[in-house]
């Protein structure tokens, strides 16, 4: 480990260049076996990536562990609400890590509907629910619209943030009890996971499956405490391995003495690369402007940003279970960050003077676009990288 920071970082572009369908340049050359997978390209381009049969087996064998550790029990009743389809991994790989456990699955994928939740845990007892938040909340919050006397045990999440007002609402509401994340990738599989004791950013990591690294822009490792890019190296992918390979996430190493027993080393995960809102020079977190609106019980959160006539404007869009006045959010956001409030408030007649204008929409929950193929919300969009 100590020689790792001296080899090359391993970016998207050239994995995809030297993987199937583009080359073979990660191929073993072995008898094909196993699964293929394709990300969900919520941010960019599809990748394919393949796992011998022994990769899967060792991603198989290594998650078990992991959602035991997250509060899953035997005899739990999950209902499993992962999106699958078209080589997505999400459904695939969970629909066997689950089969290794002695647990009663109820494998609904994105078709899950507030009624069939009720029936499942009607009449089946179902006690836990897995699902990537921009699809589970609003589900979860419907269907106890129709029966208030839902309730939900455990409820695991991936690849999205969940808000702090999600949170505190499924333990008010539905008397959950557990409610932990785990961090995944398809190209490595499990990064990362919440015990029943972390909340909010913090993770534990499992370093023997997939090492990370914090690094600077050039691949240089950062010292804990300071943020920066995630490195991932797979230990245990012989198909198409990952050294030092770039996954598109930020965050941080920090101390942490759980109560669960682990101390050390945890990840403060910051959220995706491209999570990142940049105006007039300097940055805001996408996971930053989700919490500061957790008092206003926001759900979701996108920020666009578009450039017209040399001048920038942030739009920053909402969903929540109750009306909003975008008047309020915006002021509130402005008075939090110092660089939101040196923008110009948007409306007819306002003051050109300010260096950017700044919007807010506020919607509905399902309101804003979702990717078909895996139910998230892109957290940022940035129409000037694009035009």
């Amino acid at each position: 480990l100590d020689d790792l920071p001296g080899l090359p970082v391993l970016d998207k572009a050239a994995l995809a260049a030297h993987s199937l369908p583009a080359g073979r340049g990660f191929a073993s050359g072995a008898r094909p076996t196993g699964e293929v997978l394709r990300s969900g390209s919520t941010t960019g381009t599809p990748r394919y990536i393949v796992y011998a049969r022994t990769d899967w087996d060792n991603m198989v064998r290594e998650a078990v562990p992991l959602f035991y550790a997250m509060g899953l029990e035997p005899g739990d009743r999950l209902v499993n609400t992962l999106f699958g389809g078209d080589l997505y991994g999400g459904l695939t790989t969970t629909v066997t890590e689950f089969s290794r456990m002695p647990l009663e699955c109820c494998t609904t994928a994105q078709a899950a509907t507030p009624e069939s939740l009720l029936m499942l845990a009607r009449s089946f007892g179902a006690n836990a629910v897995i699902g990537v938040p921009t699809m589970i909340v609003p589900l979860l919050r419907e269907a106890y619209r129709q029966d208030p006397l839902l309730r939900i045990e455990k409820v695991l999440y991936l690849g999205t943030a969940m808000g702090r007002a999600d949170r505190t609402w499924l333990r008010e509401h539905l008397g959950t009890r557990i409610v932990s994340s785990v961090l995944a990738a398809n190209d490595g599989a499990q990064l990362g996971y919440q015990c029943a004791a972390l909340d909010g950013m913090l993770h534990h990591v499992n370093d023997d499956y997939n090492y990370l690294e914090v690094v600077d822009d050039h691949g240089r490792p950062l010292p804990d405490g300071t943020a920066g890019e995630l490195l991932t190296t797979t230990f245990q992918k012989g198909e198409g391995p990952l050294i030092r390979y770039r996954i598109g996430d930020r965050g941080r190493f920090v101390h942490h003495d759980c109560p669960c027993g682990i101390s050390g080393r945890t990840l403060e995960y910051h959220g995706r690369s491209d999570g990142v809102v940049r105006l007039m020079g300097a940055a805001l977190l996408h996971a930053e402007l989700l919490d500061a609106v957790s008092g206003f019980g926001v759900s979701e959160l996108q920020a666009e940003i578009t450039s017209r006539g040399g001048r920038d404007t942030l739009t920053v869009r909402t969903e929540s279970p109750r009306p909003l006045r975008p008047e309020e959010l915006r002021d509130h956001l402005a008075d939090r960050f110092p660089l939101l409030a040196g923008t110009r408030i948007y409306a007819d007649g306002a003051d050109p003077a300010g260096s950017a204008d700044f919007r807010v929409e506020c919607h509905a929950p399902g309101a804003l676009a979702r990717n078909p193929a895996s139910g998230k919300i892109r957290p940022v969009v940035d129409r000037r990288v694009e035009a």
